[in-house]
This record gives structure tokens, sequence and C-alpha cells, in this order.
């Protein structure tokens, strides 16, 4: 049912003010390029047909926001930008349509906030994926997005907005505040089953030295070791602090069954987006695809809906092998009484 136009745009102006490297020895979760890379500074695009904003529009897709999973919903147009309403109604995030003015080589120019990367029909329909300020945006139908994405002459008669900064899990500077959300999340729940997937390592969750961060790391496993590393400091939710201890545990199971990956991983292809994490190492897509298929179980745990099916599509689209990875674990005695596990593993026989 649509929002009344008075109604949507109270919500929006609500949601406005409320507003690495591997080797042998030590694999690295880095900040991902994909989402923190902002459009790249270019004249405008004279030749976009479209002549005023289109407000009120709602594209309905999926956000995969600094490299994280996706969530289904849709995103509105208003008169000052984008904003995100997730299909649980648990999260409203606002995205700039043009970007603060800079000069590039003598010249003042504002860079889109929205750029279309690519096309993919993997699913068996064409699927747009667009660059939104920090996070990429799936959908079948564009519409609106595609305009916007033409760089309108329009967009330069909008009020620069600054690109959004997040806020971090934890200040930086508090290392007690950092030390407890490490031992928090080593003791809880969701890392008991990574363990149960991956193994404990050897020693306790430590934090990623000066170097590491210096690299970019936000995690990092040392195999040579058996141990791993996170920074919460340098992340700005959970949701990234259980992804990249996921992703370094996958490290884990990486380094420690070897033969049996290569046999999982045979016939998946690439990332196709050049700038998401693992695009261009197997290992880091590897442990990436682990890292979706564990947070894809996690997220449906609670729901036996095959309809969850088509969410897991997405995430294949963003992170090839992550369907393989999600039935192999769905396998797994800690998934044994998943909802979905029957439908998941069925189907690995399609």
């Amino acid at each position: 049912m649509a929002l009344p136009p008075r109604l949507l745009l109270t919500l929006v102006l609500a949601v406005a003010a409320a507003g690495g490297r591997s080797s042998a020895q030590a694999l690295g979760y880095g900040i991902p390029a994909t989402d923190t890379s902002r459009a790249t500074t270019s004249a405008p695009d004279r030749r976009a047909p479209s002549t005023a904003l289109p407000v009120g529009a709602s594209i309905g897709g999926f956000l995969s926001s600094r490299g994280l999973p996706p969530r289904p919903g849709r995103l509105v147009v208003t008169d000052t930008g984008l904003v995100f309403f997730s299909a649980d109604g648990t999260l409203a995030r606002t995205y700039p349509l043009i970007g603060p003015r800079r000069r590039h080589n003598g010249v003042e120019l504002r860079a889109s906030a929205v750029s279309l990367a690519y096309t993919d029909s993997a699913l068996g329909r064409p699927v747009w994926l667009f660059r939104v300020d920090g996070a990429v945006f799936g959908t079948d139908k564009p519409g609106a997005l595609l305009d916007l994405s033409g760089r309108p002459h329009w967009l330069d008669s909008l009020e620069s907005r600054e690109w959004r900064t997040d806020r971090p899990l934890v200040n930086p500077a508090d290392q007690a505040a950092t030390w407890l959300v490490v031992r928090s999340t080593e003791r809880s729940a969701f890392a008991d089953t990574l363990y149960a997937l991956f193994g404990r390592p050897a020693r306790s969750v430590g934090l990623v030295s000066p170097r590491g961060q210096r690299a970019g790391r936000l995690g990092e496993y040392i195999a040579s070791r058996d141990s791993l590393a996170l920074d919460p400091a340098h992340m700005n939710s959970d949701e990234q602090l259980r992804h990249a201890m996921t992703h370094e545990l996958a490290h884990r199971w990486q380094s420690r069954a070897p033969g049996q990956l290569r046999t999982l991983w045979s016939g998946v292809g690439r990332i196709r987006d050049n700038r998401r994490y693992g695009h261009d190492k197997v290992s880091e897509h590897q442990a990436e695809a682990a890292a979706f298929a564990v947070h894809f179980l996690q997220t449906t745990a609670a729901s036996g809906n095959p309809g969850h099916l088509s969410l897991l599509d997405q995430y294949e689209l963003l992170v090839p092998g992550t369907r393989t990875l999600t039935r192999y674990f769905a396998l797994q005695p800690i998934y044994a009484g998943h909802p979905l596990r029957r439908v998941l593993t069925i189907s690995s026989t399609d």
C-alpha cells in the first residue's frame, strides 16, 4: 500500500534528523573497497533525458551496505535524496543524490552519489546494480535510478551534501571498551556457532596490530599461531563485527581443509563487482562467501518460509559461491534444526 505524500515526507524528514592482504601466515579482512569508494568525480552528463526530480518514486530491491550481505527493501526518492526502508522495518537510512563541491584539475565539480555499476542476468532476468554512496543497491525494476545514474544536469541545482560518516562501534581511544566488545563477541552464542563450523582458535581473540590497522584490516587470522584478531574500533556496527569474525574463521577452515573447500568450490565463478572485497583473490572470495552463507542461515533461522530462497539468490548474485556454502553448512550438526535445512539440502541435488 503506497504512503500518502505528506506522510512519506514526514517519515523521511524524521529519518534525516535522526540521522588485506593475505599470506601463508596472515589473512586479513579489510575495509571493503566496493562500498567505501566514492563515485568518481566527473563532468555532468548532459544527455540524460530527465528534467525533474521524481519525488515519491519507490524502487524495490536489495541493499548491500559497506560490503555486507544484502537486505531486501525499497529506495524512496525525496526532494533531498534517497531513503532506504528495509522490508523488515528495522532499518531506514538516507543517502544523498549529489555529493559536496570539490575542485578537480582546477574545476569545481560534484560527484554523483548514484551510478550504475553493472547489470547481471545470472538470475534469469536482468538485475541492475547501482552504487549509492556507501552501498550497492540491486533491482530488476530500476525506474528512476537509471535517470539519476545518468547524471542529469538538474542534479547540479540541488543543495550539496557531504558524504555520510559512520560512527564507530566503539571509541578508538577507549581500549577498555574495545576489549570488552571483543571479549563479549568471543563468548557469544554467535561465536559458538562459528566455532562449531570452523573450530576454535588455540588463542583468545586479540586486537589487530597497528601495522594491520594501517593496512586497513578489520580482522586478521594468523595460521602459524592459530590466532584471530579483530578491530571493532574501526567498524560501524555489530553486523560488521560478526561478518569480520566469520570471514577470519573461514580462513581457519581454508588452512585446515583446503581439499574439501577446493571440491566445494568447483565451478564457482568470480565476483563481478571489481570493487567488492574478494573480487581479485580466490581465498578472500571464499571467506566472503562463507560469511555470506552464515549470515543467510542466521537471518532465516526463525522462519521456514521457502520464499527465503529468493533472498539467497541475491546473496549469490553479489558473491558467487554463497549458495554452495550455505547448502554445505546446512548439513552440519549445528544447523540440524534449521527450518530451511531440508529444502536447502534437497535443492543441492538440482
